[in-house]
């Protein structure tokens, strides 16, 4: 059944949304709410499919009976009142990470959604990708024995908007930016996190520092007090033992080096994944290193994130079926839990226990959904494309041309060392 689709926001991240959800055939864009002007003048060519009504306030959007769900795409800051007044309208939800800025505005969301039998989906991409859907396909059969350690280098550039510099409003560097690696060690290790210790601090993103990001509208802007730490090294002690651990660095100017997560099993084999482009296995029963090759087309379409498209497609299979999403509020708290306890870290210069953040009332209700049962990674997701397949055709050939360099060289070094002897 064709659902009606609101977008809240379209700011980078809801201008992701409007195109991914208008390419998609069960649904249509209906219509689109943002206080900017400019940001809704630049959307409306935007849709191909859709047709969407435009609004400024996002309260005419929950009017609107035929509204099936809206996706909430706004400042983090913004989303605790937003998501209770779509709940309240009937409105299912897609929202983006993090939750909100807060542990406890965390848990005003999960409250309110107890009261309703609505559905939320956090904007947890990786949980929806082909690539670490594969890497947790390869835990679940056993490739590692079990996983002891996990690991995140993300040295990037800095923010793209001046609201994240403000604490209050972004809930800080860990939270906004780290959320999806903390979610992955918890995926990856499949214990709970016990224990966070953290330090952070200013190196160069200060007062007076302007916007240095790639991809941002605001490129150049000038920052005033910043309030979140441009720098940080997590680590994370698991119940089992495991062990989770994360280097951030926030001023890295292109070319950016990208990102890197990996893990390590208890038989010696390890996966490493660069860049969300490309997976290395190797070690202990697997061997000698070998490629994964993936469909990194699919779960995306080339209109955004890796899973970006997966994670919109699953969303409105929930609306349709009514089973709670794969990346429900237990799993998006969870991730926002070892941010919140880094940051309390650094502040407080201790080690954090996530018990701190235990609330009897928020795990009832987890109980109640039954968001405390292991769920099995879904099924990688491949719309077999010839653009999908010439993709991977190329890449096969440039690794081709790569080994047989690779194997010259070899034969020349060898024959150098026969000439010697």
């Amino acid at each position: 059944m064709m659902k009606n689709i609101g977008i809240i926001g379209v700011g980078m991240m809801g201008l992701g949304h409007s195109l991914g959800f208008d390419m998609i055939s069960d649904c249509k864009v209906v219509a689109v709410a943002d206080s900017n002007e400019k940001q809704l003048e630049m959307i409306k060519n935007a849709f191909k499919r859709s047709s969407p009504q435009f609004f400024n306030d996002y309260k005419e959007i929950l009017n609107m009976p035929e509204v099936d769900a809206v996706v909430i795409a706004t400042p983090s800051y913004l989303h605790q009142k937003m998501t209770i007044d779509a709940l309240k309208a009937n409105k299912d939800v897609f929202l983006e990470k993090p939750i909100a800025p807060t542990i406890e505005a965390t848990d005003a969301i999960i409250m309110a959604l107890a009261k309703t039998d609505r559905i939320i989906q956090v904007g947890l991409v990786y949980r929806y990708s082909n690539l670490y859907r594969t890497i947790v396909h390869l835990i679940e059969e056993g490739r590692f024995g079990n996983v002891m350690m996990a690991y995140c280098k993300e040295y990037r550039d800095n923010f793209s908007n001046l609201w994240f510099f403000d604490e209050a409003k972004s809930g800080g560097a860990l939270l906004d930016k780290n959320c999806h690696h903390f979610d992955l060690f918890n995926w990856f290790i499949t214990s709970p996190p016990k224990s966070v210790f953290a330090q952070g601090g200013k190196h160069v993103v200060k007062s007076g520092h302007k916007i240095q990001c790639a991809y941002s509208k605001h490129q150049g802007d000038v920052i005033k007090n910043p309030s979140i730490v441009d720098h940080a090294n997590v680590l994370i002690e698991f119940e089992n033992g495991a062990k989770g651990n994360l280097g951030l660095c926030m001023y890295e100017i292109e070319p950016i080096e990208g990102l890197e997560i990996g893990l390590m099993g208890d038989n010696g084999s390890w996966a490493l994944a660069k860049k969300d482009e490309t997976l290395i296995i190797a070690g202990g029963p697997i061997g000698n290193k070998e490629e994964v090759f993936l469909d990194y087309y699919s779960d995306n379409e080339g209109v955004g994130h890796i899973g970006c498209q997966t994670e919109r497609r699953e969303f409105l299979e929930c609306l349709e079926t009514r089973k709670q999403p794969f990346a429900n509020l237990k799993i998006a708290r969870d991730s926002c839990v070892v941010a919140f306890a880094a940051e309390k870290s650094i502040r407080e210069g201790r080690i954090v226990s996530i018990s701190e953040f235990f609330n009897p009332e928020v795990e009832a209700v987890f109980e109640k959904l039954g968001y405390n049962t292991l769920q099995k990674a879904p099924p990688v997701f491949s719309l077999e494309t010839p653009q999908q397949k010439l993709k991977l055709k190329k890449k096969l050939k440039t690794k081709r041309k790569q080994l047989e360099k690779d194997l010259e060289r070899i034969e020349e070094e060898i024959r150098n060392v026969s000439n010697k002897f």
